[in-house]
């Protein structure tokens, strides 16, 4: 893994029931870097982003944070030994001509017992897989509560709690983890709340804001677990369209500031004018990522020209 990587997402694939959202994603996030998720409705871009702090768990696929891994990886169902498998290439085969009806847990038995018969495992990597992944598991697996303390995640919806005030909002994560005191926290808190001036609604609830200050706060309070890197999904969709600047500015002021970013949105403007990199998706797939003016000026996906020449 690159010393730079601070999130590696390889072969990422979630289902929900007999939908599949996401088909084999992979992408690295460096430190320091902003990178921007767009793409239509459906397309598979907030779940990639729950899936990083497993909020979603993953079908299969793995997810890499600080060199640690978060997810559990079963070598019957890990995707470089799954591709050796005839019952899987029949599988592909069949969803070329319309799909193959049978339910994916059956696929999932049949392409195992495939893998078992003809000893899949010891053809790969000169028959050392399964030592690889247990000390896999020895050296690097993750606990995903202590890392879940390095990545903050913020919501569309904002996700603060209504019977706490903001600065119980504020200060109870990092008390309950005991990161700090409670002094301590408070006193981070009223610096943050200085920070985007709205220090006079420590004491109020929640209910008494309005859109754009409760997802400044969301924002905030993200910020006073001191995260290595934030997630923002869709953050500005449920607000006025008055309220959206003052939330983008305060993301636009974190990034000058050096924060490693992951921002799903439908902001083109400040995927242009913020980010270092913008990825693409559709249908569940990465189809293209590039620098921002490489991105609008020179798109090469088919998809992603169709998607642009409405957006913009």
């Amino acid at each position: 893994m690159n010393g730079n990587s601070l999130i590696q997402i390889k072969g990422l694939y979630k289902n929900f029931g007999k939908l599949q959202v996401l088909k084999g994603v992979s992408t690295e996030i460096k430190k320091g870097e902003k990178v921007v998720i767009i793409g239509p409705s459906g397309s598979g871009k907030s779940t990639m982003l729950r899936c990083v702090n497993l909020l979603e768990i993953p079908t299969y696929g793995e997810i890499w944070f600080e060199g640690k891994l978060l997810t559990p990886i079963d070598p019957y169902l890990h995707p470089d030994i799954i591709r050796l498998s005839k019952t899987y290439k029949k599988m592909l085969l069949a969803a070329e001509d319309g799909g193959d009806k049978k339910p994916r847990e059956v696929l999932d038995t049949e392409i195992i017992a495939d893998i078992k018969k003809n000893d899949l495992l010891k053809k790969h990597e000169g028959g050392e897989y399964n030592t690889a992944i247990k000390n896999l598991y020895k050296s690097n697996f993750s606990d995903i509560d202590i890392t879940r303390q390095k990545i903050g995640m913020v919501f569309q919806h904002f996700n603060l709690f209504n019977n706490l005030t903001v600065m119980q909002n504020l200060t109870l994560a990092p008390v309950q983890l005991k990161l700090k005191s409670k002094e301590q926290a408070e006193e981070r808190g009223m610096e943050l709340l200085k920070r985007i001036g709205l220090e006079d609604k420590a004491n109020v609830y929640p209910s008494t804001l309005s859109g754009g200050q409760k997802q400044r706060i969301a924002i905030i309070r993200a910020l006073a677990m001191e995260p290595d890197v934030m997630l923002f999904d869709e953050p500005t969709s449920a607000l006025d369209p008055e309220m959206v600047g003052e939330v983008l500015e305060l993301m636009k002021e974190l990034a000058d500031e050096g924060m490693t970013m992951v921002v799903v949105t439908h902001e083109m403007g400040f995927a242009r004018e913020v980010a270092s990199r913008i990825i693409f998706m559709d249908d569940g797939v990465l189809k293209e990522e590039a620098e921002p003016k490489e991105f609008f000026a020179n798109p090469k996906d088919e998809r992603l020209k169709e998607f642009l020449s409405k957006v913009l």
